[in-house]
């Protein structure tokens, strides 16, 4: 690893929970590999060798530790967004793209080689594309083994394996240990699903939860003082959770139910981006306080939606980063509906085609909602992240869709999670516009200070109020 050795040294004795995920330390007396926050007794630096990803451990022969669980750690380590299309390419991995297609159709999808793909995953993680997949699927499985109750069956199932068999080999070649192992005690099943997501600390909570309450749809999504849920649908299957947070042990617990455990994988992933769990506080704090030559709020995060689709639809119904307008009753028309259950689910772009001559809206609502759905269809961005370029912005063409500048922004950042986009706010906005030194966290920079400028007209008196309300 280039990277100083002494800052890991000081992370790993300190266990300092900021460094949790952004590198691996394995010993070579036990042939374990561990978190810097495991808990064991540290061992003697002359027997420690550090790692920037679980897989890198893993293929020199260390197995992961079963006190710290390396399969918890938070995403995003120190390399991740250094080369667009290996980061495009683990997005789409996450996602579960290589369950169900080739590595071919994986370089389809980037615009570039099967060969440069294999190229790119050799020279920067050392394993192919499949090999990376399959390890991830690995540390999934052995995560739903120590955390729920789940079947050996169905847990093979949702990480993407087609046969018991074939996950006990992959399992047992992976870590040299049977799934039942890991279990470790027998588990009667449970109809309640739940699963901790880790984060890298700090979270501001209040930030996220202040942003959700103000654009909250009722009976799709819900708020408690410490917790964000709601329905969802995720390809043909329907399903909601809650995440209650954690802060004491930088986490969220997540109650999810979901009739059809093959998704979890994927859905899991995406409520991991729609928390926006894999950030890195410190580094975007730092470049925040250096583009504006002040401290800046630590542990700001993307609050997101389930998708791209339901984002631009939220922004053509005139949700934006300064509010939500008075979209709730408009949007109203757009749900799907569960007369047993008494909750709403926000339609994919799938499922929008397929109902919307069913829906109680005009066309020429309806028009405009279809073209936006079509295009996230025909860019494959409805149900994964949007395509994008260094810069942040779609790699194809923009002009086919029906959203105006900021509307596409918006659905980009909540949808998919883009951290740098420059133009989340007009010339008419009491709000700076973010640094191009912020670059390439310019998304958190423009959520920071409009929540700082937010909160402080709230605590002003009443006439101080009105004369700044444009930015309330």
């Amino acid at each position: 690893m280039n990277t100083n050795i002494t800052h890991f040294q000081q992370a790993r004795l300190s266990r300092d929970a900021r460094f949790d995920g952004l590198f691996y330390t394995a010993v070579l007396t036990t042939g374990i590999y561990c978190r810097s926050i495991c808990p064991a007794p540290p061992p003697k630096e002359e027997n420690v060798r550090y790692f920037s990803t679980a897989h890198e451990a893993a293929s020199q022969g260390f197995r992961p530790c079963l006190r710290c669980r390396p399969d918890s750690a938070p995403g995003s380590p120190a390399w991740l967004g250094k080369e667009t299309t290996l980061k495009r390419a683990l997005g789409l991995i996450q996602d579960g793209f290589l369950q169900e297609n080739s590595i071919p159709d994986l370089a389809e999808r980037l615009g570039v080689t099967d060969r440069y793909v294999r190229k790119l995953f050799s020279e920067s993680l050392g394993c192919s594309p499949k090999q990376y997949a399959l390890y991830q699927q690995i540390l999934f499985a052995k995560k739903l083994l120590h955390e729920t109750t789940l079947p050996i069956a169905d847990i093979a199932f949702a990480a993407g394996f087609n046969s018991v068999r074939r996950f006990n080999d992959c399992f047992h070649l992976q870590l040299a240990l049977s799934p039942t192992q890991v279990r470790g005690k027998k588990t009667s099943p449970s109809e309640s699903l739940s699963v901790t997501l880790s984060y890298r600390p700090p979270y501001d909570w209040k930030q996220f939860h202040s942003f959700v309450a103000a654009r909250l749809i009722p009976n799709v999504e819900w708020l408690s003082e410490s917790g964000y849920g709601r329905t969802f649908i995720n390809g043909n299957q329907r399903g909601q959770f809650t995440a209650t947070w954690e802060p004491d042990k930088n986490r969220f617990r997540v109650a999810l139910q979901l009739s059809e455990p093959k998704h979890l994988y994927s859905v899991l992933n995406r409520i991991r981006k729609l928390l926006d769990l894999d950030a890195n506080p410190d580094a975007i704090a730092q470049t925040m306080a250096d583009a504006t030559n002040q401290s800046a709020s630590n542990g700001t995060r993307i609050p997101g939606t389930w998708d791209t689709f339901e984002a631009g639809v939220r922004a053509m119904f005139g949700e934006s980063v300064l509010g939500a307008a008075a979209h709730i009753s408009s949007i109203e028309h757009v749900l799907i509906h569960d007369a047993n259950t008494h909750v709403a689910y926000f339609p994919s772009a799938n499922t929008w085609l397929s109902h919307v001559e069913l829906l109680p809206l005009p066309d020429a609502n309806k028009q405009p909602l279809s073209a936006w759905a079509a295009f996230c269809l025909s860019q494959q961005t409805a149900h994964t992240s949007v395509d994008t370029d260094t810069d942040g912005r779609n790699v194809r063409d923009i002009r086919t869709h029906p959203l105006s500048t900021m509307q596409y922004n918006y659905a980009c950042l909540r949808g998919a999670g883009l951290p740098d986009i420059a133009d989340l706010l007009d010339d008419a906005n009491n709000i700076p516009s973010s640094s191009n030194h912020a670059a390439p966290w310019r998304s958190y920079l423009s959520l920071s200070q409009i929540h700082e400028q937010q909160s402080t007209a709230l605590n002003q008196p009443q006439g101080a109020i009105e004369k700044n309300k444009d930015i309330s």
